[in-house]
């Protein structure tokens, strides 16, 4: 197995229309198949009489949001998990549909202890009594693609199992088969879906599924980071053993403690300090987003654990990101700036980012920004929020057809969450407070104004000159092979246009004119002409004569509005 997986269509065409059919019912009986028009799912409906209403679905209050939440709920792991996926993308949905989506669960009854045994022999290759000392049966956790066990090795090595269960792969890639072809579908029809790329959001969402159920993959995640914090004794990753591990199976450290999902309930966690707690996961995210590019995507209370000594601990890795350097540091620009509250450099920022659309008015983008961030200020006293703050620079970019890359939208869906989780852990917490020193490490400054500016812009000029050649050079290659082109748009362009397309068109118009003018006056001047030919040449006649006269008043009409529009 591997995390790339092709799609094995042998013996799955009836389980792969039974499901589209399924979709299709359960988007209609929440009332929400006309969000999908276009995606041929109303074709899959078999019979209209089929599909009653499910239970507590004919109130006519509900928003579209609950609605929404409870069709993925419905339809089982891979639609919760795009939900959750897509809960973290405040670039792409309103705070409502987030707010809603954030209330997935994915909390599923465990399989039988047999089922689950097998799956690790079979995997494994050995009697589950060679494998491990001791094995616990009843689950520490039991999720909708896997569950997690406790055991111990044979030296007494206290270990988590984490088993996938059979046949979810199968069930998984039905799914995702269905959401990438209603996506392109979408995509296809949709505006909506084209201006939010769904398809290539459908297809990330399948690249990162696929390697979700690979564990050799979470395994290899788990010890890139074990090694890049070994450093750090303030924060525990856990081992992986190698030789209990395949694609379905992952054995790996015990981590002893409190999850942060029971601080509230558990005794143990009297003496926990959450502030530290909560400063050490931020800061230890900050270093994996903007020094490593390579960080925990799923910031949930439950993969964080508050382990003796005031140490932190990271479980579940199945869900890990990338980011590019120039991203990564267009992002680090970003943010700092809008602390700075410097608009020039945010929009600098964001363009870097997101491209130079022709469209895009850059004098207006700056002045939204500035009224932001004065608006922000306002708010301050209230507590400040980054999460808030970058909603509303996401807005903007909204509001300017800009369309963020689908990485820098996962980080910062990431930082939105994982702020909302350090509030919930700490409600003291200020994100903004945390970033600053953070932001001198990357970006040292001195005790002086002047200093903290050359930095500043020593580093913009940094990223300039290291992409240079590289841009230097594409452009070159293009001029050798004639793909170059110069394009100069005049001021008020678009009426020039237009005025000189109308010029073109009385001009052909006036010569067709003139040479039917003198066409039938030569016509009329014969003498061998019957009274029929000769009236109706005359006609013809004074018809083009009338169209010349016609011509000319509406020239001199249409000039005078032109006028007297551009004094008014």
């Amino acid at each position: 197995m591997t995390a790339e997986r092709p799609f094995r269509r042998k013996n799955l065409g009836g389980r792969l229309r039974a499901r589209y059919r399924e979709i299709a019912a359960a988007m209609r009986e929440e009332r929400l198949l006309q969000l999908f028009r276009g995606s041929g799912l109303e074709d899959r409906l078999s019979d209209s009489r089929t599909a009653e209403p499910a239970p507590g679905t004919r109130e006519k209050d509900l928003p579209v949001e609950v609605r929404l939440r409870r069709a993925l709920e419905r339809l089982g792991p891979v639609f919760v998990k795009i939900g959750q996926h897509l809960a973290t993308r405040s670039d792409l949905l309103p705070p409502a549909v987030l707010r809603e989506l954030a209330r997935l669960q994915d909390d599923v009854p465990p399989l039988p202890w047999q089922v689950m045994k097998a799956c690790i022999e079979a995997d494994l290759g050995a009697p589950l009594k060679k494998l491990y000392a001791s094995f616990e049966r009843a689950p520490l956790a039991a999720a909708s693609l896997a569950q997690v066990h406790r055991a111990t090795l044979a030296d007494g090595t206290r270990v988590a199992v984490k088993i996938q269960r059979p046949g979810i792969a199968e069930s998984v890639e039905i799914d995702l088969e269905i959401i990438r072809d209603v996506a392109g579908r979408l995509a296809r029809f949709a505006r909506w879906a084209r201006e939010s790329d769904v398809a290539a959001i459908a297809e990330d969402f399948t690249v990162a599924l696929r390697a979700e159920l690979d564990y050799t993959r979470e395994g290899r995640s788990l010890e890139r980071f074990r090694g890049a914090f070994a450093d750090d004794p303030s924060l525990v990753f856990p081992r992986v053993y190698w030789e209990r591990t395949t694609c379905r199976v992952l054995t790996m450290d015990f981590v002893e403690g409190v999850p942060a999902t029971q601080f509230d309930s558990d005794e143990r966690a009297a003496g926990i300090d959450r502030a530290a707690l909560v400063r050490t996961g931020v800061g230890a995210y900050f270093r994996m987003i903007f020094r490593m590019g390579f960080y925990h995507a799923d910031p949930h209370p439950g993969n964080l654990i508050a382990v003796p000594g005031g140490r932190l601990g990271f479980m579940d890795f199945g869900r890990v990101m990338t980011i590019s350097e120039r991203n990564r540091d267009a992002a680090f620009d970003m943010v700092t700036a809008l602390l700075d509250d410097d608009p020039g450099v945010a929009a600098e920022a964001a363009l870097s980012m997101t491209g130079m659309p022709t469209h895009l008015d850059l004098s207006a983008f700056e002045i939204d920004i500035r009224t932001m961030l004065a608006r922000y200020r306002r708010q301050q006293s209230g507590g400040r929020s980054l999460g808030t703050l970058m909603q509303g620079f996401l807005r903007l970019l909204k509001v300017h057809r800009l369309r963020i890359p689908t990485e820098l939208g996962e980080l910062l869906g990431t930082l939105g969450v994982l702020e909302g989780v350090a509030i919930q852990l700490d409600p003291a917490f200020d994100m903004i407070e945390v970033i600053k020193p953070f932001a001198r490490t990357l970006m040292p400054d001195g005790p002086e104004h002047i200093l903290t500016s050359s930095l500043r812009t020593a580093r913009a000029y940094g990223r300039f000159f290291s992409g240079l050649p590289m841009q230097a050079a594409r452009a070159l290659r293009r001029v050798a092979e004639g793909e170059l082109s110069l394009s100069v748009r005049p001021a008020d362009y678009d009426a020039l246009v237009d005025r000189l397309n109308s010029g073109a068109y009385l001009v052909a118009y006036a010569l067709i004119v003139g040479a039917m003018i003198v066409g039938f006056a030569f016509l009329v001047g014969r003498q061998d002409l019957s009274r029929l030919e000769w009236i109706g040449y005359r006609l013809a006649l004074f018809a083009a004569v009338a169209s010349v006269i016609w011509l000319l008043l509406r020239s001199v009409r249409s000039e005078w509005s032109r006028n007297h529009a551009g004094r008014r």
